[in-house]
């Protein structure tokens, strides 16, 4: 009987023919495989970068348009401010405001005259904080928090004396007011902005007098902080528990793009002496200035969108239009480097045309408040 070649016999594996095509069917298979794997990688990134993009955008704007809104609020006595009944006692160091005129103020990053206005709240601290490129600074001053009533039971009243300064009992102090917290005194006829110079001990809510003092010196760290304790007419500090006077804390907020402790951008904060970082990966942020230039008498129509460094009168802003350029936490997830529109600089009124200069995922978020307390 006739045998087989031996290199056709099988002996129980794979001949090398076949070995090599199986090797090729699988290299094949794992080919395909990291294929759809570093495509749903790369899906699974971009959606990731868009998520935290939208989300960082969504959360930054809304922090800044909440305080916009209540630019200039004073309470019940926000739309008829006056520098007659409000800026009676001038905070030492003094407190930038005179009535609702001053609720808001912007700084040009693109001018550097107009930031130069503005004093980083970091540059004394351990850690500054650097501000990021030419992006813009937004102040906004107004009242914040819960108030509290003078003490009804016995009846209380604020006391004054030129040159020394005064006081008033509270009902509580739930609110936590401190050491050299600025407050505003007042209620819908008038109105001062103190500083607090002593110490009130924080309680709950109920009866517990708490006394506020606004003198002359006393608060900060070393005591020398105080108020100006001269004022044409006493009677302009002199409230009664009868006339509904209250006390609310009074906010001066500013909201700058700096670089964080991983040198990235980020939205900051600047309140009562602190600064906080908001949201991460906001890398720019461009505001113009609704204005209404009608004359004599403003009309409270908005007749240009002006910058920080163009506005000449702060009191007829009436609207903000706020735009930030949000960025993604990661590099090379756009399939090129993306083109945006954002920031007036050629004097046309046009934002111009930019190119991103990596391949992070790039936004610009838009949004226009209205300034309650200027609308007519």
């Amino acid at each position: 009987m006739a045998r087989l070649p031996t290199a056709t016999r099988r002996q129980g594996g794979l001949t090398l023919i076949e070995l090599l095509i199986s090797m090729a069917i699988g290299l094949m298979v794992l080919g395909a495989l990291l294929v759809v794997y570093l495509g749903s990688r790369a899906a699974y990134r971009s959606s990731d970068s868009l998520a935290r993009v939208q989300e960082s955008g969504r959360f930054a704007i809304e922090f800044i348009a909440q305080d916009s809104r209540m630019s200039g609020f004073m309470g019940c006595l926000s739309r008829s401010l006056t520098t007659d009944n409000l800026l009676n006692l001038t905070a030492n160091p003094p407190v930038t405001f005179s009535a609702s005129a001053d609720g808001i103020r912007g700084f040009d990053g693109s001018s550097a005259a107009s930031i130069a206005l503005w004093t980083n709240p970091t540059a004394a601290t351990a850690t500054p904080i650097t501000r990021a490129g030419s992006s813009d600074v937004l102040t906004v001053r107004r009242t914040g928090g819960t108030a509290v009533g003078l003490r009804v039971t016995p009846p209380s009243a604020s006391t004054w004396a030129e040159g020394v300064g005064g006081t008033v009992t509270l009902r509580h102090n739930a609110v936590g007011l401190r050491n050299s917290d600025v407050v505003v005194l007042g209620n819908c006829e008038q109105g001062v902005v103190l500083r607090v110079t002593n110490n009130p001990a924080a309680t709950g809510i109920g009866d517990f007098p708490t006394v506020i003092e606004y003198k002359a010196a006393g608060a900060g760290s070393d005591g020398t902080q105080g108020n100006v304790t001269t004022v044409p007419d006493a009677s302009r500090v002199a409230f009664t528990s009868a006339s509904r006077a209250e006390v609310i804390r009074f906010v001066d907020v500013s909201y700058f793009i700096g670089l964080n402790a991983a040198g990235r951008p980020s939205l900051f904060r600047a309140a009562g002496g602190a600064v906080e970082e908001l949201v991460d990966n906001i890398e720019d942020m461009d505001i113009v200035y609704g204005v209404d230039t009608t004359l004599p008498d403003a009309d409270g129509t908005i007749d240009a969108y002006l910058r920080a460094d163009q506005v000449a009168d702060w009191s007829r802003v009436v609207s903000a239009r706020i735009s930030l350029l949000v960025v993604g936490p990661e590099d090379n997830v756009a399939t090129d480097r993306q083109t945006y529109t954002f920031r007036e600089m050629s004097g046309d009124g046009v934002a111009d045309v930019q190119t991103a200069a990596d391949r992070r995922l790039r936004h610009v978020f838009t949004t226009t408040v209205s300034l309650r307390n200027r609308v007519l």
